[in-house]
């Protein structure tokens, strides 16, 4: 089950960046504007948050082992498509529909991993599944200078079948779980309207010749997101369960993921692109270049199980922090390899802190919800990334250092969500500690 899950997490993980190192390439090739490149990164990403919370829903009714088997054959034929893609659209349609396997498999995949490993085991298959997501984005842009380097672009879309053959292999020895609820189709459609809305949010952020349009898309997206959020409060079986933001641990779970998605993708991409454009290097050395972050995760998991970086209890908070400081590295200190290394290894620290823990909390005591209940983190995880990206897009026409201001305003928001994380945990603590009154 285990190796199951990994392999297709890696996958949805890997894709969030494989493509950064290749967009060089892929540009002449597709003639793709600044806006579609845009698109091509967070197309994916927007997609797949924006309808995972629908694909929790879904996989709960029909399965998560049926419902994960037909995520990973959307996925392999998104892949194969976008590979053979002779234009600028079909890639951006590719990447979407991938976007579409990530949300029906993942929140399957989750549910599957937290019925399969109950008490004790679970926290450590999660820290597994944790680290594979945090480090998965790291892998992604290695993996997408060695394939462009070595084979060409097109192979970083081509090589997700080879991942989707092994994780059906290993899903013919994996047990599907019993739990389901046919009425919980009830509803789905909804998801759509979400997308709908996440999407014309992004296209306002992208569109930067055109003030008019932007504000166009904007106020469509939040009006489309207004009529969601009114949707699904009065219906009776909801998209996003109120009850599950009412535990204070999985509420700052969500946070948590959240911030990682705004903070690590924009990252990965803004200093490969450096690394290949202003200093020279190749796209396997500029992939090369990023194993420092796998590197420190492995070290953080390391001497965090020794309790050397603070307790299991205060670990989002300390990793959000540590993320946010290495933020702050690439908004205040002049570009440098020294600098870049900097910020990723200790990005890389507070990864390890994060994601294990979040990715626990999020579905601990979920019940019947486990499968939404992921699926909200993951949703979080990814529409964070797609605002990552966005952001430094949406700086351009207004400051010469746009990478550099985002940066700062992800330090910033880091390290406002661990002063509310550490509040929150304290205050749980006190709660807990008094306990109820007679």
């Amino acid at each position: 089950m285990l190796a199951c899950v990994a392999t297709a997490q890696l996958m949805v993980a890997v894709d969030a960046t494989i493509l950064a190192l290749a967009l060089p390439s892929a540009i002449p090739d597709l003639e793709l504007s600044s806006a579609g490149a845009t698109w091509v990164m967070a197309g994916y990403v927007l997609t797949a948050g924006s309808l995972m919370i629908t694909g929790g829903r879904i996989a709960q009714a029909l399965g998560y082992t049926r419902m994960m088997t037909c995520g990973l054959v959307i996925f392999a034929v998104a892949s194969a498509v976008g590979g053979s893609a002779d234009n600028a659209g079909v890639l951006i349609a590719a990447r979407v529909v991938q976007g579409v396997g990530a949300a029906v498999l993942t929140p399957a995949a989750m549910a599957r991993l937290s019925a399969a490993f109950p008490g004790a085991d679970r926290h450590r298959a999660y820290g597994i599944f944790g680290m594979i997501m945090g480090s998965g984005t790291a892998v992604g842009v290695l993996l997408g200078g060695i394939l462009t380097e070595s084979a060409g672009w097109r192979w970083c879309m081509y090589v997700n079948v080879l991942f989707v053959v092994v994780a059906l292999i290993f899903s013919v020895y994996a047990r599907d779980s019993p739990e389901r609820s046919p009425g919980h189709l009830r509803g789905a459609w909804r998801g759509l309207i979400l997308a709908a809305g996440a999407g014309a949010l992004l296209q306002a952020l992208t569109v930067t010749d055109n003030p008019t349009e932007a504000l166009v898309f904007a106020l469509a997206g939040l009006i489309v997101i207004v009529v969601f959020s009114v949707l699904d409060r009065a219906s009776s079986t909801p998209l996003i369960p109120v009850v599950l933001f009412t535990d204070s641990a999985r509420a700052s779970a969500y946070l948590a993921l959240f911030l990682w998605g705004v903070a690590t993708i924009t990252t990965f991409v803004w200093v490969s692109g450096t690394l290949q454009r202003d200093l020279g290097f190749s796209p396997l050395a500029a992939g090369a270049f990023f194993l420092v972050y796998p590197a420190t995760i492995q070290i953080g998991l390391f001497v965090g199980r020794r309790g050397l970086l603070g307790s299991s209890a205060n670990a989002i908070s300390i990793g959000l922090s540590l993320i946010g400081f290495g933020q702050a590295v690439l908004a205040l200190v002049p570009m440098s390899l020294f600098s870049m290394l900097f910020a990723l290894g200790v990005m890389g620290f507070g990864t390890s802190r994060v994601m294990p823990t979040a990715n626990s909390s999020m579905n601990q005591n979920a019940g019947l919800h486990a499968g939404v209940a992921g699926a909200i983190g993951s949703t979080l995880q990814q529409l964070g990334a797609s605002v990552g990206l966005a952001i430094p897009v949406a700086l351009v026409p207004v400051t010469d250092h746009a990478a550099s201001v985002a940066a700062g305003v992800a330090a910033i928001s880091l390290t406002l969500g661990a002063i509310y994380v550490s509040v929150t945990q304290k205050a749980a603590e006190s709660k807990a500690t008094i306990g109820p009154r007679p």
